[in-house]
């Protein structure tokens, strides 16, 4: 709920290249009739950017009021969204305009139409309040990105080619128009500022108004818009290189600038009168802010720590006379040194546990920017190493991703992996309790019955866009692979199929990716793809992967003919490898099973021997020290009466 409070205070007491008119090329035309939602024709490869974020800054107009006669404060609401693969450019467009006027420029990025409409899991950035100003009458957007500046009719800007015109402008035609605002005079002027309690999420806010000249009408209108920085998600961009490319995370997110969150009065303002020279007007308001915004399934969180404020002055609810933003003060911290870890990720499953990744992000939930943090991390309960994160995070902000160095590990059923606070700027953490990051990793179950493969990949429209790589889990050698292929000339499919062989008791990854990100069932043909093993499939997929899927498997036992039933071994695996001192061998039975371990050097000389040992079923650990071996490649031989298992480890020095 937000609570207002209104006062009127005398004077004396004292907010898939261009879109332009060429913009049109970007959509697809049947039979002259514009649609500017289909992105069919013009989608493009992604590009994999790592990047650190750059931010330009805003200068807040705080209270009090000035009562000093200015010219007009531009406002430039942006019409957006994650899939609009030319936005990017009007993003950075914008952003160049605000650099130039700091304290004039009053930016609002509203993610709205088709191009703003996400997927399950993805970050909805729509707004009730963004999608009523996109759909206002007079607004008249043909496509995206467009930006009305103040909602004033510029004819010779207008997406509109013919009368009447609207508000939406071409992204080339924002910085001349924000000129022009910028040398006219206002009637007003707008300050505003608020606090938040960290603890409550409870925002206040106080807005003035003050008449420096009379209004051509008795009632305007103060909108004040909640919005947040750094929000973070995905982008599409067709720029070559990338436009906007600063914006882009090491893990290819993008930081969303400008978000309307939240319109904290009526959408299109709430009521000022008198509006006569000399009057000052005041209102308060208070919000609870949610911690996360967006639709069901959809949702992503709000960060304190990165909201600002925008307020603006319209005659009705066109045109915008003036307006600025407005900081926002945090209040109620409990401790100084906070650091809570969030978000630790890796996938969903594991094979062989060789070369581990994973990465978590950290909120600083105290008083003071974070500068240092040392961390620690662990597997199924063995402290594996810790690592040290330098940078800035200020309050109630959130990091950039924190790659966890690789590891390797020897798997069981259910693993799990825990990242933990050690210091914060070189001190303890002031609350353990949001100290430690969990994450649960599943020994993958899925099994090759034999070793003959075949990966059936069934493609969409937009085949240069899909591809697959099946990996050696363990060497990362490319066993397979297959496409970019080619693309069709209207929507439909293609199968591609491939036939390949495994290696015995083996991990294997298969990594599909697609460049655009939507998949291959996504409207234009639905593709998907199914791996096989002796013709019975072991992993399938309905082609709803977004950006791409890591799937990973293991191959039976086999060797001269002898099935992996009859020797009851699931896997060996070696952790870790190479090693220079204790290596860990991992044999997995179905059940009870005497076996012999025999290892040989590269000339055939028996360094270690451990026969007739009687292990039992599931997971069995043998501990090898290597530390008097020569530098070399060393072969293990794990058999029964029935077979053997073969794996090569490297001893180094």
């Amino acid at each position: 709920m937000v609570r207002i409070s209104l006062t009127i205070i005398p004077s004396f007491l004292t907010l898939r290249q261009l879109i332009d008119v060429k913009m049109m090329d970007i959509f697809v035309c049947n039979n002259n009739n514009l649609n500017p939602f289909n992105t069919l024709s013009m989608k493009k490869n992604l590009l994999t950017i790592f990047a650190l974020t750059s931010l330009t800054g805003s200068v807040m107009a705080q209270l009090p009021v000035s009562t000093t006669p200015q010219n007009k404060t531009a406002v430039l609401e942006e019409f957006t969204g994650i899939y609009c693969g030319y936005c990017p450019d009007g993003h950075q467009i914008a952003n160049s305009i605000k650099a130039a006027n700091p304290s004039k420029v009053v930016l609002v990025n509203i993610h709205a139409g088709g191009y703003a409409t996400v997927a399950a899991g993805e970050p909805d950035l729509k707004t009730p309040e963004g999608t009523a100003i996109n759909n206002m009458s007079g607004m008249s957007i043909v496509g995206y990105p467009a930006g009305d500046v103040s909602r004033v009719v510029v004819p010779s800007a207008s997406q509109q080619t013919a009368s009447p015109y609207g508000m939406a402008q071409n992204r080339n035609s924002w910085s001349s128009s924000v000129n022009a605002i910028l040398t006219q005079t206002s009637y007003c002027n707008v300050a505003l500022q608020g606090t938040v309690d960290v603890n409550t999420r409870v925002l206040t806010v106080v807005a003035e108004v003050y008449y420096t000249a009379n209004s051509p009408v008795n009632t305007n209108s103060l909108t004040i818009f909640l919005l947040e920085d750094k929000v973070v998600g995905p982008q599409h961009n067709y720029g070559s290189p990338y436009y906007n490319a600063a914006n882009y995370n090491a893990d290819g997110t993008y930081n969303h600038n400008h978000v309307l969150r939240k319109a904290l009065t009526p959408t299109f303002g709430q009521s000022i009168t008198p509006t006569t020279m000399g009057t000052t007007y005041t209102t308060t308001l208070t919000y609870t802010i949610p911690a996360t915004y967006g639709a069901a399934g959809k949702t992503n969180p709000c960060l304190l720590g990165n909201l600002e404020l925008a307020a603006f002055v319209t005659q009705t609810d066109r045109p915008a006379i003036s307006g600025a933003n407005g900081p926002i003060t945090l209040t109620g911290f409990s401790n100084t040194l906070d650091v809570a870890t969030t978000n630790l990720k890796s996938d969903a499953s594991v094979c062989s546990g060789n070369n581990f990744s994973s990465f978590f992000k950290f909120t600083n939930t105290g008083s003071t920017p974070i500068t240092n943090a040392v961390f620690s991390y662990s597997m199924n309960g063995n402290a594996i190493n810790t690592l040290t994160w330098t940078g800035n995070v200020n309050p109630m902000t959130s990091s950039q991703t924190v790659t966890v160095p690789l590891f390797s590990f020897s798997p069981v059923a259910t693993n799990s992996m825990n990242v933990s606070v050690v210091s914060v700027n070189g001190a303890a953490d002031q609350n353990a309790a949001n100290n430690t990051g969990v994450k649960t990793i599943n020994l993958t179950t899925v099994v090759a019955n034999t070793l003959s493969m075949q990966m059936d990949f069934t493609q969409d429209q937009y085949g240069t866009e899909d591809s697959w790589v099946l990996y050696d889990d363990v060497t990362n050698a490319i066993i397979s692979q297959d496409g970019p292929f080619a693309d069709l000339p209207a929507s439909g499919t293609l199968l591609h199929t491939q036939t390949f062989t495994v290696n015995p008791a083996n991990c294997y990854r298969l990594v599909v990716s697609d460049a655009y990100g939507d998949g291959v069932n996504a409207g234009t043909g639905v593709g998907g793809y199914s791996l096989k093993s002796g013709g019975v499939a072991i992993i399938t997929s309905n082609g709803q992967y977004g950006t791409g899927e890591t799937r990973l498997f293991k191959s039976a036992v086999a060797n001269s003919g002898i099935s992996a039933k009859s020797l009851n071994i699931n896997s060996v695996n070696l952790y870790p490898n190479p090693t220079a001192g204790i290596t860990n061998l991992s044999i997995d039975l179905r059940q009870n099973e005497t076996l012999n371990v025999v290892i040989l050097n590269s000339i055939g000389q028996v360094v270690y021997s451990a026969k007739n040992v009687e292990y039992n079923s599931g997971l069995n650990n043998v501990s090898i020290n290597t530390e008097n071996w020569a530098a070399g490649v060393y072969f293990i031989n794990v058999g029964s009466s029935n077979g053997s298992v073969k794996q090569k480890l490297t001893v180094t020095k």
